[in-house]
């Protein structure tokens, strides 16, 4: 991964995090063991941050499609952040909200569109296929050009990536 990857914590049920990525560490200090809010939702300089105590267990109560993307202001500069519920944990992105399109490498077919719905609302390959009317090979296909395009090693990544980048709402 690259030195401009967006910072990303993964909580779990209880809203305890149970990993973040180099970049997280960097913005917020070590946060694993800690509860979500706490780590995230005091970020320094950060304004409007949706954090609350007990977000994290809200948001997977509401379901696999009610994720959250949300701006707000660090140190004066637009960001946002979005938190995804996937497989009973939430993972959240944050990143300055850019107003740049999408590059070429990230562009996703409209079947690999329909993939990332499918997994975003909490489909696994088999049951999207099912949906898609297609092999189960086939989406898996999907999901690992998706990796590739997004330069993301997990499906969960993939989710957030889509949330980041416009994909998904």
């Amino acid at each position: 991964m690259s030195d401009d990857t967006p910072p990303v914590v993964v909580a779990d049920g209880d809203g305890v995090v149970v990993s973040q990525n180099k970049a997280a560490r960097r913005m917020m200090g070590r946060g694993t063991g800690k509860y979500c809010w706490d780590v995230v939702g005091k970020l320094d300089g950060a304004e409007q941050l949706p954090c609350r105590q007990g977000c994290v267990i809200t948001l997977l109560a509401s379901g696999m499609d009610c994720s959250r993307l949300t701006l707000f202001k660090l140190r004066g500069q637009r960001h946002h952040i979005s938190c995804v519920p996937v497989n009973g944990q939430v993972v959240c992105t944050l990143d300055p909200k850019s107003s740049e399109s999408l590059n070429v490498w990230q562009s996703l077919s409209r079947r690999e569109r329909e993939v990332l719905q499918l997994l975003a609302d909490g489909e696994t390959s088999a049951s999207a296929a099912a949906r898609l009317g297609v092999c189960e090979s086939t989406v898996r296909t999907h999901v690992e050009k998706m990796r590739t395009k997004f330069n993301v090693s997990t499906r969960a990544a993939v989710v957030a990536e889509g949330f980041r980048v416009g994909y998904l709402y």
